[in-house]
């Protein structure tokens, strides 16, 4: 169908891509820097912004707030049948079988990927996660050759939406959310950011590791090679922790009419 010319509408349409989205069953690659919005063709589970770098078809956008959304949870282990010390909780439905980790059972890939340098995350784990994303990820975000603002942490950009912080109680189930799931926490600009037709998307992703002054090894802070101070290594750890976190920006767009 094609456009109508010099006619065009203005809707609120957020764009997201995403740092890390992972289930934890493998070793990943993220970087201490890395620029999101500039790979295309990444599927619906990571970007809603398909082109990448670039607004489509010459089309533009007023950016009022930015958001980050952190999202991390343990696996559940599937625990089935009878142990030495006589009969193991039964939970059919869980994620993984222990047994298949911890050498019981049949010997996998997945085993020697854990056994050298990673465990099953726990609730403590996950705690860890959050607190490292909200402090140690650090964000910049712009138009073309500049940005407009750099190098906020992301407790600085509440998500505005999605599960809240609960420790469970006495279960081991946790859920942390990055601000209150009410959108008025959200992070409105004080000086909208314009984003023309064909101006590229600068969003970078830096994680800056918490110093230890130099007695990191003393202290054992390094569990083969995964450094527990770093928020890189604890993302790329294999330890069947749930993870994602992602940038969006919000605002109104504009587009052609057809």
């Amino acid at each position: 169908m094609a456009k109508l010319t010099n006619v065009r509408e203005r809707v609120h349409q957020p764009f997201r891509d995403t740092l890390i989205r992972t289930s934890g069953f493998f070793s990943n690659r993220i970087q201490d820097r890395t620029d999101l919005f500039t790979a295309a063709g990444k599927d619906d589970g990571e970007t809603n912004l398909k082109n990448g770098s670039t607004l489509p078809s010459d089309q533009s956008m007023v950016v009022l707030a930015l958001r980050v959304f952190t999202w991390f949870r343990n696996s559940q282990p599937r625990i089935v049948g009878l142990g030495a010390a006589g009969p193991l909780t039964t939970l059919v439905n869980g994620d993984y079988e222990p047994g298949i980790i911890n050498g019981s059972g049949a010997a996998s890939p997945a085993a020697t990927t854990l056994l050298n340098g990673s465990a099953v995350g726990n609730v403590q784990d996950v705690y860890r996660l959050h607190w490292q994303a909200e402090e140690q990820l650090l964000w910049s975000f712009g138009t073309g050759e500049k940005f407009s603002l750099t190098s906020m942490p992301t407790a600085y950009f509440p998500y505005g939406g999605g599960l809240h912080g609960d420790m469970g109680g006495n279960t081991d189930m946790i859920h942390w959310n990055n601000g209150m799931p009410d959108h008025s926490g959200i992070l409105r600009l004080a000086r909208a950011v314009l984003l023309p037709p064909r101006q590229n998307i600068r969003v970078q992703a830096q994680i800056v590791r918490l110093p230890d002054g130099g007695n990191g090894a003393t202290f054992g802070s390094s569990q083969g090679p995964r450094d527990m101070l770093s928020l890189t290594a604890n993302l790329n750890a294999a330890d069947l922790i749930n993870k994602v976190v992602s940038f969006t920006f919000d605002g109104l767009f504009s587009r052609d009419v057809q």
